[in-house]
């Protein structure tokens, strides 16, 4: 039988009395501890109870590890800090008290969140409001966004501060505008000309792909469309470009998301609590984010930092200092959407063809209630 620590102590006082009185009182002193024995064996008892007990948390860590549900989450690129709420929400445990097990995926080639997650092969995928809106029209895929990780669009135009491109954009009239390449692009480099009381035929629109730094540096064109302002636009800057930036929301586009969670929809309709245990630790997650940033910062470097995603930390700094205004906005909270934000997105998205037809908003986006 297992002794603890307050029974095996209470049979040695026992046996101690027990040897006394049968030894008779010559025998006393010898039978007797003395302060440093009976010290350095409390000391021993103390230890193997902290022993036992550090066992018994560790089992029971492994015990609860067991029980957590996998949960797959692809990102929509490597680590960086627009996700570091995720990581926060892993640290502090926020996830395990929801009873999952968060395994982080880094796109590939093979790994792409929207098909990942239509097919069921990963819980949630991080991604762009066009591509769910696109996926649903156009492809029917079963996917739906539950929550905004960035209540405005991310992408915006930029140009060097010593072009004469100016604030009312009709200076873009003979002008080379280089896109990134996706037709979202193109769309809204349309709704800025139009916007700005051009037609398409008045610069020159060039698919400049990934070469949007080097192309605008390089002055092989004069504004460019497509830079991330939490990526692009601070390594612009931090290399020491003066850069203009002109968001896509101040000249006709829709205010979209920057990025959302997208889950398959039947798999959200057989356990949307599931779900919402993954939205709860994230949103706490976010709290522990926007609270400490020299602890944000560590947990960039020491987390998402690697060989195969090196990082920069000036670079995260200030794409974490970009990102706290735009995450979460006066009354627009973190993950929280409006039916009317999908609807304009929608609506523009068909006007510019991107997609074919047009959904009931119910198709692509899902508010729980948390």
């Amino acid at each position: 039988m297992k002794l603890n620590r307050y029974t095996a102590l209470a049979m040695s006082v026992f046996l101690a009395a027990a040897v006394m009185t049968g030894c008779g009182s010559k025998d006393t002193n010898t039978a007797a501890q003395t302060p440093a024995q009976s010290q350095a064996a409390e000391t021993k008892e103390e230890k193997a109870a902290e022993t036992e007990k550090s066992a018994e948390t560790e089992n029971a860590d492994k015990a609860q590890s067991s029980e957590l549900k996998e949960f797959d989450v692809v990102l929509d690129w490597y680590p960086n800090a627009v996700h570091s709420f995720i990581y926060e929400a892993i640290e502090h445990g926020y996830f395990a008290e929801e009873g999952l097990k968060i395994n982080v995926i880094s796109p590939a080639e093979s790994v792409d969140a929207m098909t990942f997650v239509a097919a069921e092969k990963a819980q949630i995928g991080i991604t762009y409001p066009v591509d769910v809106i696109t996926a649903v029209a156009n492809e029917k895929m079963p996917v739906v966004a539950i929550g905004a990780l960035v209540q405005e669009e991310l992408n915006c135009m930029a140009s060097l501060a010593e072009t004469d491109i100016t604030e009312d954009m009709s200076t873009l009239k003979g002008k080379k505008i280089g896109h990134s390449g996706p037709a979202v692009q193109v769309a809204a480099v349309k709704t800025i000309m139009a916007n700005a009381g051009l037609t398409e035929n008045d610069a020159e629109i060039i698919n400049v792909g990934f070469d949007l730094v080097s192309s605008l540096t390089t002055k092989s064109v004069d504004i460019v469309a497509g830079p991330f302002i939490n990526d692009e636009i601070i390594t612009m800057r931090n290399a020491g470009y003066d850069i203009n930036v002109w968001r896509y929301q101040d000249y006709g586009v829709p205010s979209m998301y920057g990025l959302v969670f997208a889950a398959n929809k039947d798999a959200y309709a057989a356990d949307p609590e599931l779900y919402k245990g993954f939205l709860r630790a994230c949103a706490k997650g976010f709290e522990d984010m926007k609270a400490d940033e020299e602890h944000v910062i560590g947990l960039i470097m020491s987390e998402m930092n690697s060989d195969d995603n090196p990082l920069d930390e000036t670079q995260q700094r200030g794409s974490y200092e970009t990102l706290m205004p735009l995450m979460e906005k006066d009354g627009q909270p973190f993950l929280s959407m409006t039916e009317e934000t999908w609807k304009n997105a929608m609506e523009w998205m068909l006007k510019y063809e991107i997609i074919s037809e047009a959904c009931d908003v119910s198709e692509f986006f899902i508010a729980p209630e948390l």
